[in-house]
């Protein structure tokens, strides 16, 4: 069982949660009455003192139910409703709760960012991706979020989850500092295979967004990585590249000062390489 607390009642977490204002004030009530759960006839009284005559108490509950461990307790004055915490899909998801002004931000776009189709033209709805997923150490920061239509959300997901059994090793790969290291650590850990860019596109950006991942993975020669690249055709519209490691070297210290003296050293030979005759073949 998870110890996440739950989320206050005037919370901005819950409200991410619950639009619906009647399932927030009784979450509320239930909230204060811990050690004495209301009875459903005193959930609908306190609802109609609220304004929100008319709401069932049923769908309240089932609302509530979405995401919270309700228990029903039949007593002999009827059944009693008691928070207990999160249900257990919550718990196994991890995936963190959005603020409705985060959610709205990450949705300004208006349209999936990875097929192009909006719900005003495709009738097609978005969801709020993380690129790189909590499991694997992604954060809700703005950089982070971007929107997915459901299709493309579903499959990531699905793609994703192929690599499953690698959890804990790119986890550990996205942990470092830097997007060099982050890149070859993944690749050792699975050195044994084929990487697709995009796999690594996600794992580089763990901790800041990356726009140019390739070039990271370039530098990985400067330190003296070693690793195989292949272009694959007619597996979708775009080609898509694979690497695989073949020889890894230590980390230096500092590797962005490794990567720049590296650059400076070359630029250096460069200039007092002899220049080539005209016409030398």
């Amino acid at each position: 069982m998870s110890h996440e607390p739950l989320p206050e009642p005037e919370s901005e977490q819950l409200a991410a949660l619950l639009g619906d204002g009647a399932a927030r004030l009784v979450y509320g009530l239930l909230c204060r009455r811990k050690s004495n759960p209301p009875t459903a006839d005193e959930i609908g009284y306190f609802l109609s003192a609220a304004a929100s005559a008319g709401t069932s108490t049923d769908r309240v509950i089932r609302n509530l139910r979405t995401h919270f461990d309700i228990a029903g307790i039949v007593r002999g004055d009827g059944e009693r409703y008691e928070l207990r915490g999160w249900v257990p899909h919550h718990l196994a998801t991890g995936v963190p709760v959005l603020s409705l002004r985060r959610r709205a931000q990450a949705l300004a776009p208006g349209l999936c960012v990875q097929c192009g189709k909006s719900p005003l033209k495709d009738g097609v709805r978005l969801e709020v991706d993380l690129m790189v997923p909590p499991e694997w150490g992604g954060t809700t920061d703005p950089e982070n979020l971007r929107p997915l239509c459901e299709d493309c959300f579903n499959g990531k997901r699905q793609y994703l989850e192929t690599y499953a059994s690698y959890s804990e090793q790119i986890r550990h790969a996205a942990s470092f500092d830097e997007p060099q290291r982050r890149i070859g650590e993944l690749l050792l850990a699975l050195q044994d295979e084929w990487v697709p860019s995009e796999l690594i596109g996600i794992v580089a950006s763990a901790r800041e967004f990356q726009t140019d991942y390739e070039r990271r993975i370039r530098e990985l020669r400067t330190l003296g990585w070693e690793y195989q690249s292949r272009r694959a055709y007619g597996e979708g519209a775009r080609v898509r590249v694979y690497y695989r490691l073949i020889r890894a070297a230590a980390w230096p210290e500092n590797i962005h000062a490794a990567i720049t003296a590296a650059a400076k050293r070359r630029k250096a030979d460069e200039e007092t390489r002899p220049a080539s005759s005209d016409g030398a073949q």
